[in-house]
Formats: structure tokens, sequence, C-alpha cells
């Protein structure tokens, strides 16, 4: 009697098995079709988007200028002298915020070797930074009063307006 229950309680637990991995093989089975759907779903949304990745929009340069301007008066509150330094690097922060792409690695450094090909050679250099001195000797008493400079620095650079020197010219 011992025996036909052993075999009775096995064929059951082999059947309770067998159904279970029928409906394990379903599940993987309905999950595999849910991923090929998400995957053609991904595709086409890929498909939607530029060739040449996502354009950069005004609103990220605003946010960049925004935060080149925070760092600006941050640090010219430290010492009045870097907003002199921020005043010259400035058209090379904006033609890099306009020109260089972070849609890949590689399209960073293509358009960052061609940022620095056109603006950061010395032909190039030697009349910005020219035009940006003389915009500074005529917007600020840097010839007639050089003791009021470092006051007009922290004042220009925690203006609200942004952009207070450029502004100016």
């Amino acid at each position: 009697i011992s025996n036909a229950v052993t075999l009775q309680k096995t064929v059951e637990y082999i059947g309770k098995l067998q159904q279970e991995r029928q409906a394990m093989q379903e599940e993987v089975k309905r999950l595999r079709e849910e991923i090929e759907e998400l995957n053609t779903s991904i595709n086409v949304c890929q498909e939607q988007l530029p060739a040449t990745g996502v354009p950069v929009r005004r609103h990220r340069f605003d946010h960049m200028q925004e935060k080149f301007n925070e760092y600006v008066k941050s640090r010219t509150l430290q010492n009045w002298n870097f907003w002199i330094f921020s005043i010259i690097i400035k058209p090379l922060f904006e033609s890099f915020n306009g020109m260089v792409s972070t849609t890949s690695r590689a399209e960073l450094c293509q358009t960052t070797l061609q940022w620095l090909d056109r603006h950061c050679s010395l032909p190039v250099l030697r009349p910005m930074v020219l035009s940006t001195l003389r915009q500074l000797s005529t917007t600020t008493s840097i010839l007639t009063d050089p003791s009021l400079l470092p006051e007009e620095a922290v004042q220009a650079a925690t203006r609200t307006d942004a952009s207070s020197f450029s502004q100016r010219n």
C-alpha cells in the first residue's frame, strides 16, 4: 500500500510541477512579447529624433549664461580681479556655448576641436581681447581713476541684468 501511495503522490507532484512549468513558459512568452513591443516603441521614438541629435535650444543657452553669470558674481565677490577676466573670456564662453555639441562623446570632441580652431587661435584672440579691453577702458574708470575699479567690478557682477558689462556697450 505504501508504494502505491508514494507513486500516486509522485504522479500528483509531477503533474503540479508540469502545470507550474507550463504557467512559467506562458509568462516568459508574454514577457518576451511585451519586450518586443517596447523595443518597437523605442525604435519609433528614436526614428523621430533628428539625425544630428537634440538641437541646442535657447533655454539651454540661457541656462548656461545664467550659470556663467552666477559663477562670475561668486568669484568677483571673492576677488574683484576675476570680473576683468570674465569680461575677456565671455566672448569665448558664448562662442563655445553656441558651437560645441554634447549629444555624444564623439560630437563633443569634434565640435570642441572645431571651436578651438576657429576661436582660440592667436589671430582671432588678439582682436577679441583688444576690443574687450577697449570697451573696458571706455566704460569704466580704469584709465581715469583705477581706485574705483574694484567697486565698479563688484557692482557690475552683482547687477540683476545678467550681463551688465556687455549691455552697457
